[in-house]
């Protein structure tokens, strides 16, 4: 735990020094001025008529306050006491307000920092680790986690403020007594040894809070992303049930973390309790302190003891908190070690002749078969080469390749003879629009779902696009035509409308290739034969791989490789590979295809 404690203060002080130690100088001069007002009350009341005189402590009080002001030759009347009362508590209430806006730059400048430094790792984390992640793990760590870290750096510049606080009472105290100073500073050693194991409870209850909350924010994840599938199976009674019990053990969590801190809360104060007993014992017994310094000494331990209690209650938040750091930090490392690579390396690579596997192999790990067995196929320029086969057969995992998100086990990829290396993946990729089978639209305007791809784009590039992804009437329908909201993930629209804006996006980039990874399932007949009729004047300029579950769509291809169990089974046009009785028209007739 202290490993882990000295890893999140070298963050923390790696981004805010300065800022921390202002904050805790802030903190400590507002600490110090508590009381000051109240007791500047007592010579007024006493200017004011009220008889202090052997009144005991507030006497005294008001004495010294009178002498300290006439010492500099400033005369206490009414009026001026009066005014130096409100100046200082206006002067604290500033100070307040300042500690607490300090306190929170740095708790959400650390918070920032953080999550933007974690969600740049994931971001660029290898393909292969983001589909081995939970998404959902990966938004906790980004949302929930992170909150908990600025509750932690909000209390840790207390906690520190207080620390200076009780160093300075304890040198009071050792000029006062060395000797029942040190007495007090051996019990709390051995006070804070035999809560050791009291406070290891506490941060375990901490881990338990971040595994429970994880779980339950999962399920909130998943359960809303597929309310439609929950409801048509008419499982919310199910779901409703899970998610109970999920929240039940996050709550249960929370609830023995507060249970643990209490614990120690409860046997602290009973073992300073003892501790002060045994220093009053021994300092009378023992040390024989003189009465007077015994009185001075105590008064200034019942000052400094609510410090101590401060000190213990803000460690053990601090303790609770860490586990947020700690599983933050370490999902950033197991993603800045996927990363992928961001070396540019080599001649940039441009698709003008073909893309060529030469015996490619590709496994996902843990798999018990290959997904691909040394394949060898080509993808000529400026044409359509679809990729056919049953479910499973490996066509998606060469589209992933040829995009440089997955790089073969063994084997290469060329584009026009060049190596398709991880260096040359990122520049690659500026070159290719991609539309999958489940487009994702953002819960933002039509326009600004296509201008994501090409911020730049004007009205008649998004027309055109439109065009020819066969969008623009029903765009023109819609309420707000181009400014329509299309809700949560696309929501207010059909899949067939939800993937023809995607495909517009795609060819709003003019890539050089685009990869259609059964993005036209979702089409009628009619829609999809304009969208391939649209794109084939661009075929020259532009090359489409086509992985068709459909085979509907193959008939624009002017090359088709048939994959199964991972290798080319058939390779040609359609003609050519309909025409005896192979793979591809065995496939046909399974989909009543006409040849």
């Amino acid at each position: 735990m202290i490993g882990e404690l000295r890893a999140y203060l070298a963050a923390l002080l790696g981004v805010s020094r300065w800022k921390i130690a202002l904050t805790v100088a802030i903190t400590i001069v507002a600490s110090m001025t508590e009381g000051v007002g109240v007791m500047l009350l007592l010579p007024t009341l006493q200017i004011a008529g009220l008889n202090l005189t052997g009144r005991g402590e507030a006497g005294r009080y008001a004495a010294i306050i009178r002498h300290a002001l006439e010492s500099v030759g400033l005369n206490p009347t009414l009026l001026m006491l009066l005014g130096l009362f409100v100046g200082l508590i206006a002067g604290r209430a500033f100070l307040n307000q300042l500690q607490h806006l300090a306190a929170t730059a740095v708790e959400e400048r650390f918070q920032d920092h953080l999550r933007r430094r974690v969600y740049r790792a994931i971001i660029n984390a290898n393909w292969m680790f983001i589909c081995r992640s939970r998404s959902t793990d990966l938004t906790h760590v980004l949302t929930a986690e992170i909150e908990r870290i600025g509750i932690l750096t909000y209390m840790l510049m207390l906690l520190a403020a207080d620390v200076v606080l009780a160093a300075i009472y304890v040198g009071i105290a050792f000029m006062l007594s060395a000797q029942m100073t040190a007495v007090v500073l051996a019990s709390g050693i051995l006070l804070a040894l035999l809560m050791y194991g009291r406070t290891q409870r506490v941060h375990q209850s901490g881990v338990e809070i971040s595994d429970r909350v994880q779980e339950l924010y999962g399920a909130v994840i998943e359960h809303l992303q597929n309310l439609k599938t929950v409801k048509a199976y008419g499982a919310q009674n199910r779901m409703t049930n899970l998610f109970s019990r999920l929240s039940a053990r996050a709550a249960e969590a929370n609830i023995n973390a507060m249970r643990q801190q209490c614990l120690a809360a409860g046997w602290f104060e009973l073992g300073s309790a003892i501790a002060m007993g045994a220093v009053v014992y021994i300092s009378v017994r023992v040390i024989a302190v003189p009465p007077p310094e015994l009185l001075i000494l105590l008064l200034l331990f019942v000052r400094v003891m609510p410090r101590f209690m401060s000190i213990h209650g803000g460690y053990r938040t601090c303790v609770a908190a860490l586990p947020a750091f700690i599983n933050t930090t370490q999902m950033e490392a197991r993603c800045v070690a996927a990363a992928e690579s961001t070396v540019t390396a080599g001649e940039r690579l441009e698709l003008r002749q073909q893309i060529k596997f030469n015996q490619v192999s590709f496994a996902y790990p843990g798999a018990a078969v290959v997904a691909l067995d040394r394949a060898e196929l080509v993808v000529p320029a400026g044409a359509i080469t679809a990729l056919v086969g049953p479910s499973g057969a490996g066509k998606s995992t060469i589209a992933d390749l040829v995009m440089g998100l997955l790089s073969p086990a063994s084997g290469s990829i060329a584009i026009d003879g060049l190596e398709l290396s991880p260096e040359r993946a990122r520049h690659w990729r500026e070159e290719i629009g991609y539309v999958g089978s489940d487009s994702f639209l953002f819960h933002d305007t039509v326009r600004n779902n296509l201008l994501w791809a090409c911020p730049d784009a004007g009205e008649r590039q998004m027309s055109e696009a439109l065009r020819l992804a066969a969008a623009e009437e029903f765009i023109a329908a819609l309420p707000d035509g181009l400014d329509t909201i299309v809700g949560d993930r696309g929501a207010m629209l059909s899949q067939g409308e939800r993937q023809r804006i995607a495909l517009a996006r795609a060819l709003l980039r003019q890539p050089s290739l685009l990869i259609l990874d059964e993005a036209t399932n979702n089409l009628d007949h009619e829609s999809e034969a304009r969208v391939m009729a649209a794109i084939e004047p661009l075929l020259g300029g532009l090359t489409v791989l086509l992985v068709a579950h459909r085979l509907s769509t193959i008939r624009w291809s002017s090359l088709i490789h048939v994959i199964e169990r991972g290798s080319v089974v058939e390779s040609g046009d359609l003609d050519s590979l309909t025409r005896h009785h192979g793979r591809l028209r065995a496939l046909c007739e399974a989909q009543a295809i006409a040849i």
